[in-house]
């Protein structure tokens, strides 16, 4: 009898186990269980998000390697339409005021001090390089933000796989 009862015991167990719903490494019902969340799916968004923001971090590296600012463009759009969402429409005109503020500020810089003649190939180079290099550290801030702000506010993200 005892054995029968070890065996259902153990079996119980087991199904009780083969269940939990596992995403990305975590185990939701764990997490779930541990707090006040309103539901699984909430738990499933966050974790959705700090995948999405590797992905960000991802691409931000082949932004940075293609060395193109269309690229940054089109990163920071959609960086800003799913985490900066509240008044996108300004975040992204204020980036976009940013964006050409750098280029014309780098564009003094580079190209009409009193020795450089105000056109050419040489200071556009530079003048790109260099704004294209600290537009590429905005846009690292604004992932980077998400990204600590998920790390340190949900724990059970350590488990991520």
């Amino acid at each position: 009898m005892k054995k029968v009862l070890l065996f259902l015991g153990v079996w119980l167990i087991g199904i009780n186990s083969a269940v939990a719903e596992i995403y990305h490494g975590i185990d939701i019902d764990e997490v779930f269980a541990t707090s006040d969340w309103n539901s699984k799916d909430e738990i499933k968004d966050i974790i959705d998000d700090y995948t999405l923001i590797l992905k960000y971090n991802n691409d931000l590296t082949e932004c940075r390697n293609a060395y193109k600012i269309d690229c940054l463009n089109e990163l920071t759009k959609k960086i800003m339409a799913h985490f900066y969402s509240f008044n996108y429409e300004t975040n992204l005109k204020n980036y976009n005021n940013y964006v050409k503020a750098t280029f014309a500020a780098y564009g003094t810089v580079y190209c009409f001090d009193k020795y450089d003649i105000p056109s050419g190939t040489m200071c556009n180079q530079e003048n790109e390089g260099k704004s294209i290099e600290v537009i590429t550290e905005y846009v690292n801030n604004l992932i980077s933000r998400v990204n600590t702000k998920i790390l340190n506010y949900y724990g059970f993200i350590a488990k991520y796989e």
